[in-house]
């Protein structure tokens, strides 16, 4: 078995995975954009169509996925036109009353039940951009996608591009969640052998949120915190920092309570490797730091902390 041990700076550089390669997601977000491909070839979206809000309104109804390829075909996130379609509802612009902002499945589902709420989300994408109310409450830099009209029929080697673009947030947060799937299949293989459990959630023992916490978030010997960073964000800095606290509350304890509970960092992921000081200090203030190329070492972690 691999020896517990701090590694150095050096070796956690040295071993960092720039980007995490798999193939799962990989078909996952293909398979996405090929969905969304399929309701592109719609005639009525083609190079060659003449765009009109009958039409438009008449497609939106009958695919699932038309208003999520006009979105993006559009350059709207949801999350802008979310708001666009709540500030028409508080204005009286759409009917009904406004109490809570409207999620995509609900607005598909009034879409496909209500001819007339079809008529005016696609008078808004296609024509938006040339209603004068709309200008003097809907910023410019928002209200110039609403041009449905004007865009011309993409390519469809474009398309898939400009689809799958669209979704490197989705793709991002996915890969981070495959990235913890593997720290999960490892300490499962150590659970199957040792009999040693554990789980993730609040912890009052530290009073945070534990990625990974080994047996369990009542009393854990073992606290992972994970995070995989591709790109650079601006919540690095706070994931940094929320580690480093987490850190000193576990050596508080142990110096308190003359215990020997390990709290372990996990980063990965090319995003880290510029942000090289907070990397830095994530290495420094933790008992052990693990990547992706040192996962092997978690066992004799869990088996050196963990009172059995």
């Amino acid at each position: 078995m691999i020896e517990a041990r701090k590694i150095t700076l050096e070796e956690a550089w040295d071993s960092t995975s720039v980007f995490f390669v798999d193939e799962v997601l990989e078909d996952e977000i293909d398979a996405q954009v090929d969905a969304l491909m399929e309701t592109a070839g719609d005639p009525r979206i083609s190079e060659t169509a003449t765009i009109s809000v009958g039409n438009i309104a008449g497609f939106m109804r009958e695919k699932d996925n038309a208003l999520n390829v006009i979105l993006k075909d559009i350059g709207l996130s949801e999350e802008k036109f979310k708001r666009v379609l709540s500030l028409l509802r508080r204005t009286g612009r759409i009917e009904g009353s406004f109490d809570q902002e409207w999620g995509m499945s609900k607005i598909k589902s009034q879409i496909r039940n209500a001819p007339n709420f079809a008529e005016t989300i696609a008078k808004l994408l296609v024509d938006g951009k040339r209603d004068t109310e709309l200008t003097k409450i809907i910023p410019r830099y928002y209200l110039d996608t609403l041009n449905y009209r004007d865009i011309e029929g993409a390519s469809e080697a474009a398309r898939r591009i400009l689809y799958k673009n669209s979704m490197i947030g989705t793709y991002g947060g996915r890969k981070g969640h495959r990235v913890e799937d593997n720290i999960a299949e490892r300490l499962s293989d150590i659970e199957a052998r040792h009999g040693i459990g554990y789980n993730k959630g609040r912890s009052h023992f530290i009073d945070t949120n534990i990625d990974f916490a080994v047996p369990d978030v009542d009393d854990p010997w073992v606290i992972i915190m994970s995070s995989f960073q591709e790109t650079t964000s601006s919540g690095q800095t706070t994931k940094a920092k929320d580690m480093l606290s987490a850190f000193d509350r576990i050596r508080h304890i142990n110096s308190r309570n003359n215990e020997n509970r390990a709290f372990v960092n996990f980063a990965d992921g090319g995003g880290w490797l510029a942000r090289r000081r907070d990397y830095e200090r994530l290495i420094e203030q933790c008992h052990y730091f693990l990547n992706l190329r040192h996962l092997d070492m978690l066992e004799a972690i869990v088996l050196k902390h963990v009172p059995i």
